[in-house]
C-alpha cells in the first residue's frame, strides 16, 4: 500500500518529505492510476485534482483522505471511504471532539472566535468554522487575522514561523465571567506526525464507502 500525496503546496511538501522516513510514498501526478492497487490517498490541492482523486479511490476502494479546506467532496457520488480532516495535529482535534460534543452547553453566552494564518490564506481556517458549527456561531463572525504586527506582538508568533503557523482562540463570556482558550501549532511537524497517526489507524480499521469527519475515526 503506498500513500499517494496530491498537491504542490507547502503541506504537500513537508508530508512527502515526513513520511518519506516510513512510508512508500508517491506524488499524484507521477503515480500510474492505471493500477488497480489499493492505497492511501491525501489529498492536500485546490481541488482541481479532486473529481480524478475521487474517481480513482471509487474504483480502486483506496482510502481518501481530504485535508484541504472549504472541501467540495459532499458534492461528490462516494463509493469509497473519505476521511474529512480539518486538521491533523492530534491534540487539536481531540479538543475539536470535546467542543463538538459539549459546545452546546455554551450557547446562551457570548462568544468570540478569532483565528490566524500565514498572511497569504485567503480562506477561513477549516478548523475556525468547525469550532463556530460546535459552538453555533454563525461563520461571519469569525474574525481572521492576517497583519504580521498583530501576529508578532499581540498574538506572538515568532518571526520564523509567521510564514506557518495557525492560531485559534475562543473566548466565552458571562457577566463578570470570561473563559478563554487558544491553541497555537507553529510549523508542519504536528500535522505530519497527527497525519502518521492517522494512516495506521485506517490501515488497520474497516471502514466502509463513505464520508467520515476525523473526528468519528479518532474518539474511538
Amino acid at each position: 500500500m503506498k500513500i499517494i500525496i496530491v498537491g504542490n503546496g507547502k503541506l504537500s511538501k513537508s508530508l512527502t518529505k515526513g513520511l518519506a522516513i516510513r512510508y512508500s510514498i508517491a506524488k499524484w501526478d507521477d503515480y500510474d492510476k492505471s493500477l488497480n492497487a489499493k492505497n492511501i490517498v491525501i489529498h492536500t490541492g485546490s481541488g482541481r485534482q479532486l473529481n480524478e482523486c475521487v474517481g480513482y479511490c471509487n474504483r480502486t476502494n483506496s482510502i481518501l483522505l481530504e485535508l484541504s479546506t472549504g472541501t467540495s467532496i459532499n458534492n461528490y457520488d462516494i463509493q469509497c471511504p473519505v476521511i474529512v480532516c480539518p486538521n491533523t495535529a492530534i491534540p487539536i482535534l481531540k479538543l475539536m471532539y470535546i467542543i463538538n460534543k459539549y459546545g452546546k452547553m455554551f450557547r446562551k453566552y457570548k462568544i468570540k472566535i478569532t483565528e490566524s494564518h500565514q498572511k497569504n490564506k485567503n480562506t477561513i481556517a477549516g478548523t475556525a468554522v468547525d469550532i463556530a458549527r460546535s459552538l453555533e456561531v454563525p461563520i461571519t463572525e469569525i474574525k481572521s487575522l492576517r497583519d504580521i504586527d498583530v501576529q508578532k506582538n499581540l498574538i506572538g508568533i515568532p518571526d520564523q514561523h509567521l510564514d506557518l503557523h495557525a492560531y485559534h482562540q475562543i473566548i466565552i463570556e458571562d457577566e463578570g465571567c470570561e473563559i478563554k482558550l487558544e491553541t497555537k501549532v507553529l510549523g508542519h511537524l504536528a500535522y505530519v506526525s497527527g497525519i502518521k497517526e492517522i494512516i495506521e489507524i485506517v490501515k488497520e480499521k474497516e471502514l466502509h464507502s463513505k464520508i467520515y469527519p476525523i473526528i468519528d475515526i479518532l474518539k474511538n
